[in-house]
């Protein structure tokens, strides 16, 4: 069976096949029924771009990377899967590149990808001093950042970049345990070279100071948001005679390792330690336990990360510099405890 052509999709259509390539190539000039009317029939007719063709014709390799710091996290996979799924819509394979928090690792899986010749880069890795932001413009390699930012506003400049308010996520939440009532609050945090942690932590300890509530400087720790790190952490904590009554976890996998800390020690959640994540992944329903947590819907971070970079690509906003900023929703249900205390959600 010989293989379909644009010029077959045209025949079919009725229309040109320059309006067909404008359609399959996501190119200005088409409506979106025609472009939908197309793709459609793309689909139909089984119809896969010769990326080798378009290559040596562009110049490109319709390849873009991704690279996270720890694949283990469940974060990671749901924000993958969200720049995958735009990749795929937009005619671009992905590479996913994993750095296990490791600076040098991330220098070398940048390098490979130049050198595999990927047309731009998406990074969930990158702290505040980090060198490879650098290496990429010396590169001259289109890259956005996804979860990440850039704290100084003169490196942040000409930063393209997809986040949420990590700040009012983290706010919102810590005010959430205080409105019920709670004033013993423990914050388990992630690595604070990274803008996420340091929003974070900044927001949660703002919220508390609102409230006039200081935590003790042991009750606020660092996890590189690991979830045996946490454990660990949450651990030491609730041995303690003087324990939190409530833990605010920078990560929903953090919180499990806190759960874990509480069960072990005997401790019934939410009655006698209430709990609060961050992300909202899916896998806190298959552990047991309704986690509150604040949203922030990686799959959509991923896709949108994917879109702009992309567009960037196709120089349809070289020249403007994109700071997406997702807005967080705290999500309420029972590890915090707020029906033992009259609330509602």
């Amino acid at each position: 069976m010989s293989r379909v052509t644009i010029k077959d999709i045209a025949r079919r259509l009725h229309v040109s096949t320059t309006t067909i390539s404008n359609a399959l190539n996501n190119k200005p000039g088409v409506s979106k029924e025609a472009r939908d009317r197309i793709i459609k029939m793309a689909r139909e007719l089984g119809y896969r771009p010769n990326y080798l063709a378009k290559g040596l014709v562009s110049n490109r390799s319709y390849t873009i990377g991704l690279i996270v710091s720890s694949i283990a996290d469940p974060f990671y996979p749901e924000l993958a899967l969200g720049v995958q799924d735009k990749a795929d819509e937009l005619g671009y394979t992905m590479m996913l590149f994993n750095t296990n928090h490791s600076i040098s690792a991330e220098t070398r899986c940048i390098e490979t990808l130049k050198s595999r010749g990927a047309d731009g880069i998406i990074l969930s890795t990158v702290l505040q001093d980090d060198p490879n932001i650098e290496l990429m413009n010396e590169m001259k390699i289109p890259f956005v950042l996804v979860n990440r930012i850039i704290l100084d506003p003169k490196r942040a400049r000409k930063i393209d970049s997809v986040s949420l308010d990590n700040y009012g996520g983290a706010y919102k939440a810590a005010e959430h345990l205080c409105r019920i009532g709670y004033e013993k609050i423990a914050i388990i945090g992630g690595n604070m070279k990274s803008s996420t942690a340091i929003l974070r932590t900044e927001g949660a300890l703002d919220a508390l100071a609102a409230y006039g509530i200081t935590p003790a400087k042991e009750w606020v720790v660092t996890c590189d948001y690991s979830e045996e790190k946490a454990y660990a952490a949450a651990k030491k904590m609730l041995a303690k005679e003087d324990r939190p009554a409530a833990i605010l976890a920078q990560g929903d996998n953090m919180a499990m390792g806190a759960r874990e800390a509480a069960l072990e020690a005997g401790l019934n959640i939410p009655e006698q330690l209430a709990i609060i994540g961050y992300d909202n992944i899916s896998t806190c329903a298959i552990k047991g336990i309704e986690l509150t947590t604040v949203s922030q819907a990686p799959h959509d971070m991923g896709s949108t990360g994917a879109e702009l970079l992309i567009a960037k690509i196709d120089q349809q906003s070289s020249a403007i510099t994109s700071q997406i900023v997702m807005e967080p929703r705290l999500i309420v249900r029972n590890s915090c405890g707020f029906n033992l205390h009259g609330y509602s959600r």
